[in-house]
């Protein structure tokens, strides 16, 4: 037995059709799933319609754009194009259902008129695209599949499309070729044969069958089937099940009433007690008659609370947030997370899936070189959004065109250029704001050098720290939303409160996992940078040694310490802001607010400060490492820059000398210049950074003899 059969065994060991793979007397034969189509289908009621409404139409909604990925740049296309914004390239990236087309293409653009483009706006002549769209995804909702029966013209290119009701497609396997064929059939008179070229399956996972899908039906149909008995139980309830809602009875020894008596007393009661405006009216009951009240057992009201179970594990298997499906506890702060986590967990596989099915089966029909892809279902941080534009556009950081070209609008024709204000000038003219000649600075003793990290921007370690603190922002409000009712019961006299819910919510042992696994690639990288250059500026006959001990245990060392600290300060402040909100008894939409726009800050602000420090210590501390391993080297200078950015502290230390290997400050020294004060709390300082955005940098003394 070969490899590729062996696995191909494997794989399709699942479909239970008499063996790990098609035997000789299922061959040819419709295959049918374990579970009815058809009777899925009709469950297609209560909380399974609304679940697999919303997310079929939600699905449905989300456009669907064609692409061109061109050999070379300026290659003329058959079809017109336009260029791709920077945000909708780089989500392309991240796709991983187009990357095989990006590696391929020096240029991507989109498609806007197309053939492709046509077919799945006009469908066919009873269809629209939004209909078979929403259609298609509402099938695999409730069977697990969809099937397209692609009708193509004299080319041999599609023309049309018919969708096909999935309860109505069988499967029929074949020995050779897995599939034989497909036979669509309403009723046993008559059946259809669809060849495999003629169709599109569409399909979710499925552990348990090779050939259909698993649907988020089939994974709670017990709870569907429960939810339908309880509705109708209920509904016995509302018709009273022939049980009265009053009983009048009388004492054994005074006898039964007639017929006539009995209507005769119903008739005289109803006429003075039934009605709102005789609510509340006394009555008088004689010959030892009694008014009992007819309710429901303590069993039958249990069962009836096991409805809400039911919505839940029905809700959670189409992934579809319970605040989208009923209005009890829903604000707008968890209802906007419950909107971003369904698109991000629950739309968004479900557009790969189909789109990658679409450039597999469709697509090729055309062109090759032609990709298909949704757009992002996940919403975007409007008010970050919006304070993004405002600080882009006040800093000259970009243009009107460039903020209008990431939101997909329109460019202007006066955008192109950023606009300042008129007391803002570049440092580089040397134009006083004044009209009165500037100072010249004059240039340090000793500048670093070019490659030092104080020189450049390390965007990918930016890039990185921001990804992390945003990670930590997004697990941090999940957990907040998790307490949001027992900040209800919050009292402002509760001084610790805030810190232990912040406790609760931030994992320290996780997220310093986390965060050295983010940092270190790029911590590594610029000590062994700093180490070679060093080494190398000195002496040519030795070759920087990253594997010496001392490297190692210098990496080790920090990184210990650094994760501590960074993580730290997120707690102390995210303790500090929350606490200050608690003491002035704020809602829980405005706490979670608060809490948003801390990480918001760490992402915008501390991330990229972070980043800096982190590369300027690790260049330094290569550097001092080259210096000990020359064996010439054994002193060192503190280099100050020196210019008019250079803070109050670093000028003291300017071109102090001490051994190499001795530290400038130890570990819980501190650094008092004009009542300022440095504490230096989580290590000692042999190099800098002295502090956050520090821009100093060390130098060997060699001694000449």
């Amino acid at each position: 037995m070969g490899f590729r059969q062996l696995v191909a065994n494997w794989l399709f060991k699942g479909a239970d059709i008499g063996g790990r793979v098609v035997q000789s007397w299922q061959s040819g034969r419709p295959y049918l799933p374990d579970v009815s189509h058809r009777s899925l289908v009709k469950k297609y009621t209560s909380w399974v319609y609304a679940c697999a409404n919303k997310n079929a139409i939600a699905c449905a909604q989300v456009p669907l754009r064609l692409y061109a990925a061109k050999p070379s740049r300026g290659a003329k296309a058959l079809f017109p194009t336009k260029p791709l914004s920077e945000e909708r390239l780089k989500y392309l990236q991240s796709l991983r259902t187009a990357q095989s087309y990006l590696a391929k293409a020096a240029e991507i653009e989109e498609v806007v008129e197309h053939p492709f483009l046509t077919l799945m706006a006009e469908v066919n002549e009873f269809m629209n695209g939004f209909d078979l769209m929403e259609g298609m995804f509402l099938s695999q909702e409730l069977t697990g599949n969809a099937y397209w029966q692609i009708v193509t013209n004299g080319t041999g290119l599609p023309s049309e499309i018919w969708p096909l009701m999935p309860q109505y497609v069988k499967i029929v396997p074949d020995k050779q070729k897995f599939i034989s064929h497909y036979e669509f059939s309403i009723t046993m008179a008559e059946k259809y044969r669809i060849e495999p070229e003629e169709l599109i399956q569409f399909k979710y996972p499925n552990p348990q069958d090779a050939f259909y899908g698993l649907s988020p039906l089939q994974a709670c149909v017990v709870s569907a089937d429960l939810g339908i008995s309880m509705g109708e139980y209920e509904t016995s309830l509302l018709q009273n099940r022939a049980q009265p809602e009053y009983a009048l009875s009388y004492p054994v020894d005074a006898g039964s009433p007639s017929e006539d008596e009995q209507e005769k007393i119903r008739k005289l009661w109803n006429k003075r007690f039934r009605g709102t405006k005789k609510a509340g009216k006394m009555v008088v009951l004689s010959g030892g008659a009694e008014l009992k009240q007819l309710t429901l057992s303590p069993k039958e009201m249990n069962f009836l609370q096991g409805r809400k179970w039911t919505l839940t594990e029905i809700a959670a298997c189409f992934g579809v947030p319970e605040s989208k499906l009923k209005t009890e506890s829903v604000n707008r702060a968890n209802a906007e997370a419950g909107d971003f986590s369904y698109m991000k967990d629950t739309i968004s596989p479900r557009l790969r899936r189909v789109e990658q099915k679409l450039n597999e089966r469709m697509l090729p029909r055309y062109d090759e070189r032609l990709f298909a892809a949704f757009d992002n279902p996940v919403p975007r941080d409007k008010d970050f959004r919006l304070k993004q534009i405002e600080t882009n556009l006040k800093t000259g950081y970009s243009s009107i065109n460039q903020e209008r070209q990431i939101d997909g609008q329109e460019e202007v024709e006066w955008g192109d250029v950023p606009i300042l204000p008129f007391n803002v000038a570049p440092l580089v003219t040397g134009i006083s704001l004044t009209g009165q000649p500037e100072k010249i600075v004059k240039a340090p003793r000793r500048m670093p050098p070019l490659a030092h990290p104080t020189n450049f921007v390390n965007s990918d370690f930016d890039k990185a720290m921001q990804e992390y603190y945003h990670d930590v922002g997004l697990t941090v409000l999940e957990n907040f939303d998790k307490d949001a009712d027992a900040f209800k019961r919050y009292q402002p006299i509760d001084k610790d409160r805030a810190a232990d819910f912040v406790s609760g919510w931030f994992d320290m042992q996780k997220w310093n996992i986390e965060l050295a696994a983010k940092k270190d690639p790029f911590v590594r990288a610029t000590f062994m940078a700093g180490g070679e250059r060093a080494l190398a500026s000195i002496t040519t006959e030795r070759m920087f040694d990253p594997l010496n001990p001392k490297v190692e245990a210098s990496l080790a060392k920090h990184r210990s310490g650094s994760v501590q600290s960074i993580n730290g300060s997120i707690i102390k402040g995210l303790r500090k802001d929350l606490g200050k909100g608690l003491a002035e008894g704020e809602g829980v939409a405005v706490l979670r607010k608060r809490v948003a726009v801390h990480f918001e800050n760490l992402e915008r602000f501390a991330a990229v400060r972070i980043a800096r420090a982190e590369a300027i210590w690790a260049w330094n501390e290569g550097a001092l490492q080259g210096y000990i391993q020359s064996g010439v080297v054994h002193k060192k200078i503190w280099v100050s820059s020196g210019d008019s950015r250079t803070c109050d502290f670093c000028p003291t230390l300017d071109g102090k000398v001490v051994d190499v290997e001795v530290n400038y400050f130890g570990k819980g020294d501190t650094l008092t210049v004009d009542e300022s004060t440095l504490n230096f709390e989580y290590e000692n300082v042999g190099h800098p950074p002295l502090h956050p955005s520090c821009r100093c940098a060390i130098a060997p003394v060699i001694e000449e003899f």
